[in-house]
């Protein structure tokens, strides 16, 4: 008899644990989707005709210097490439952005100019970074951040 209440309680104490593995799995998932859900409608509201699947590379203009110039230069270098967009979000100025790219760039349909800053960087440590956001199928499908130690 006791034997069989042993059972029945180490059973409860597995689903208990269970669910609750479960739940913290979900809160954990949710709260990683909510960031690339806020991202993704940050970048729609940026870019109305959104790629389905392609890149979109964002640049801050206050930030890392050297990262910042590799990529503007790494904009110059693959403007014609597709499935690939450049965002520039925390802009100090529209006209000394254009001086660097040129006109030609700038007035590239593949230029998106978050003037109202309204990209959120996931993590917010690395928000000093141009961030480099992979779309599949309409879902973010990667994020990754330009430091010096990942070049271009």
């Amino acid at each position: 008899m006791h034997i069989i209440k042993i059972k029945i309680s180490l059973s409860m104490y597995n689903a208990r644990l269970s669910y609750s593995l479960l739940f913290l799995w979900m809160l954990i998932f949710n709260a990683c989707t909510e960031d690339h859900a806020s991202l993704y409608k940050s970048i729609h509201s940026l870019d109305t005709d959104m790629l389905s699947t392609g890149t979109y590379v964002i640049i801050p203009n206050q930030g890392c210097e050297g990262c910042i110039s590799q990529a503007e230069a790494f904009v110059k270098k693959n403007i014609t490439k597709n499935n690939i967009r450049y965002v520039f979000t925390r802009i100090q100025s529209t006209k000394l952005l254009r001086i660097k790219l040129g006109n030609d760039i700038m007035s590239s349909r593949k230029i998106l100019l978050d003037t109202a800053n309204i990209i959120v960087y996931p993590d917010k440590k690395n928000n000093i970074y141009p961030m480099t956001v992979t779309v599949s199928d309409h879902k973010i499908t990667r994020i990754i951040y330009q430091s010096p130690s990942t070049p271009y």
